[in-house]
């Protein structure tokens, strides 16, 4: 376990790892307490280039990069401002032996682990949350930092090279997704230049998020938040939200903005979230084919 002191004036009393549950995970994160405060502790596990589809994707069409705290840490006061679910407030950072470490605000609840199953209110709070974030409205594609910007005519571009590089570099032997690229290529050139961009989470699942069984309580894994178009977001929640909760959900997001239609975004956005596999490795065919809950 990494000793995390240097962070703290005063003397660790307990230093606690947090497992989300789920394999190949992105960060380590620590429960710290001290006898002045109790925080939390996140540091990246990635120490190079990014070297799988994922990371290599976010990377390259959204300069997403988790080493670098500081851009975490913009993340984060960017969707203070804007959501209504909580987001912890960074408290400091520091670095040790090149590897960085952010210190944040502990908030109460438990990891979600599905959002199927939750109280309406609790989706309401979701749908609530996304569309307070997706007011928020930006000319350029990238990092919430600016630190990489991807103009409007030019983000649809930028996404079929990501495409291309991903199916090159990790799925040259996958048959069927080379067989599907150039149509999925043809309906990304004919998707209309976006209006705005605004804040998405790539990697949208419920155990970003902290609930305490009635209300979500927390938005705590922000590192693989992004600029891009809001339809991203729907086309994620498609995937970890069955009929039910996605009519909560809907009903509170409507309250504040208009859904979009997916209908000619449906497939080209899936396509390259399963080039991430943002759910795993789904037969690409079933996951093209998954039930939409946003019509």
């Amino acid at each position: 376990m990494d000793d995390l002191q240097f962070l703290f004036q005063d003397p660790i009393l307990r230093q606690t790892e947090l497992n989300p549950g789920y394999d190949d995970h992105a960060s380590d994160v620590w429960l710290v307490q001290t006898e002045r405060e109790e925080v939390v502790v996140r540091s990246t596990r990635m120490r190079g280039l990014p070297d799988n589809d994922f990371w290599f994707g976010c990377s390259r069409l959204f300069g997403i990069n988790p080493r670098h705290v500081d851009e975490l840490a913009a993340i984060n006061r960017a969707l203070r401002l804007f959501t209504s679910i909580p987001v912890p407030q960074v408290i400091r950072k520091g670095s040790l032996n090149g590897r960085e470490y952010l210190v944040v605000e502990k908030l109460q609840g438990s990891t979600c682990r599905s959002f199927i199953g939750l109280p309406s209110t609790a989706l309401a709070d979701l749908g609530t949350g996304i569309a307070s974030l997706h007011r928020f409205r930006s000319d350029w594609a990238g990092t919430i930092s600016g630190s990489h910007q991807t103009a409007r005519s030019d983000f649809h571009d930028a996404l079929i090279h990501t495409m291309i590089e991903l199916v090159d570099n990790f799925y040259s032997e996958h048959q069927r997704i080379r067989q599907l690229l150039p149509s999925i290529i043809a309906m990304v050139k004919k998707l209309p230049v976006p209006s705005h961009f605004t804040f998405v989470l790539i990697d949208m699942d419920p155990t970003q998020f902290l609930t305490n069984g009635s209300e979500l309580t927390g938005l705590v894994d922000t590192e693989v938040y992004a600029l891009a178009p809001r339809e991203f977001d729907f086309i994620g929640l498609e995937y970890v939200l069955d009929e039910l909760s996605a009519k909560y959900f809907k009903q509170a997001y409507a309250q504040r903005l208009a859904l979009p239609n997916l209908e000619s975004y449906r497939l080209p956005y899936r396509f390259f979230y399963r080039l991430l596999r943002v759910q795993g490795s789904v037969d690409v065919d079933e996951w093209l084919n998954h039930p939409v809950r946003f019509k």
